[in-house]
Order: structure tokens, then C-alpha cells, then sequence
């Protein structure tokens, strides 16, 4: 893990979604907890590439491009217009490639080309969730879902009707998924979070991978699915 990387980039990046996101926008919604854990699994695992689904307006992507010069930074947003703001934005960076698309077809196409990919799960805005499908899509590597249940009451989640980012909608992946761990408020981190609005809960898995980092750090809570 490389903190002083993630400070210097974090801190750098235009937040362009203060009209939009209750969280005002930012790379992982302004929470460098999350760069942190973030930063730590790509090292560790020595991902090849990074694919993000929902990019809104490319704040995220915009990170890990600078951070990670030397990775393919993939991200896709099924909205046109967040789309074309991305890749107008992004356009000058060599290592990223941004697309208009559905995220499964998104995944479908490129997860096969890596061996070891992080990808960072976000697109769960509209009624038609394909969060299900995307985590069948992916056979191997290490996985982020946004906006997830994690049971504190500083961290929101995404819900539509009576359908809720949480453990329940991991449990049909059982087979694959027995356990999976949260972001853990009371870690140790190097520096503060500074988002005093909304933050929001995440969970990670490594698929078919060798060794867990996640097991590894006070920055993950385990969880049995």
C-alpha cells in the first residue's frame, strides 16, 4: 500500500458531482478510507487492470488513471450523457477508456481479457439492478460493491422499492460467494476521512484468487453469506 501516492492524487481531483450526488461527489464518493482499501488490494494482488460500471461523471476513473498510470483504467455508464462528460474529460489519458454501455455487456467483453482485474461495482441507480449478473460475470478477481448495507448507521446504502444493497442480495451467490468482508469504520487509517456528508458502505470479495489480502487488514470485517 502506498499512502502517500493515494493522498497526493485523492486530493487533486476535481469533484464535478456537488449538483447531483448527495455525497458531493468525488473520487469513491470524497472518502479516502475507501481509496486506501482500494490502493492496498491493487497492490497486493498485482491487478492488470481496473474496471469500474457507473462512472457519472468520471471522478473516480479520474483518480485511478493518475494513480495507477502504468493500468488500464476501463469504466462504462449506461447514461449517454455521463458517458460522453467522461470520455471528454478523460480524453487526454493514455490508460483509460471510456464507453457508453450496459455494465454486463461492459463485463462480459472485458473481464476475460485479465487475469487479475479489480473491478468496482457502482451501477445501481436505475430499477433494472444488474448487480446480480455482473458478479456471475466475473470468474476471477477482486471485487468492489458500492452503496452496500454494512450495518453502521454513518454509512448509506442504495435501495429501490423493496430491494436493498445489502448481504441479502449476495446470498443466491453462495456457492461461489461463502463469505465476503465490509469496510470497517474502525480501522486504522493513515489519514482522516474529511467527507462530512454522505458516506456510503462497500464490500469486497477476491474470486479465485491465490492468497486474501482481505483477511489480512483491520480495514475489512468478515462476513458469512
Amino acid at each position: 500500500m502506498n499512502a502517500s501516492n493515494v493522498y497526493s492524487h485523492f486530493y487533486n481531483i476535481e469533484r464535478t458531482g456537488g449538483d447531483h450526488l448527495s455525497d458531493g461527489g468525488g473520487p469513491f464518493g470524497f472518502d479516502i478510507t475507501v481509496a486506501l482499501q482500494v490502493d492496498y488490494l491493487i497492490r497486493f494482488h498485482r491487478c492488470d487492470a481496473i474496471l469500474e460500471t457507473g462512472s457519472f461523471r468520471g471522478d473516480t476513473a479520474a483518480y485511478l488513471s493518475r494513480a495507477y498510470p502504468d493500468k488500464a483504467v476501463l469504466t462504462c455508464d449506461i447514461d449517454p450523457d455521463n458517458a460522453k462528460f467522461t470520455q471528454v474529460r478523460l480524453r487526454e489519458c493514455a490508460n483509460v477508456t471510456a464507453m457508453h454501455g450496459d455494465s454486463r455487456d461492459f463485463l462480459r467483453h472485458y473481464v476475460p481479457k485479465y487475469q487479475r482485474p479489480f473491478v468496482y461495482l457502482d451501477a445501481h441507480w436505475y430499477e433494472d439492478w444488474p448487480l446480480g449478473e455482473e458478479l456471475e460475470l466475473i470468474e476471477r478477481g477482486v471485487i468492489c460493491i458500492d452503496d452496500f448495507d454494512i450495518g453502521h448507521p454513518r454509512f448509506a446504502f442504495d435501495h429501490y422499492n423493496d430491494v436493498v444493497c445489502g448481504p441479502e442480495m449476495l446470498k443466491r451467490h453462495r456457492a461461489r460467494i461463502p463469505f465476503f468482508y465490509t469496510n470497517n469504520p474502525l480501522g486504522k487509517y493513515p489519514f482522516p476521512c474529511l467527507q462530512v456528508g454522505r458516506r456510503s458502505g462497500k464490500a469486497y470479495m477476491e474470486i479465485d484468487m491465490e492468497y486474501s489480502a482481505l483477511s489480512q487488514r483491520d480495514w475489512f470485517l468478515k462476513r458469512e453469506n
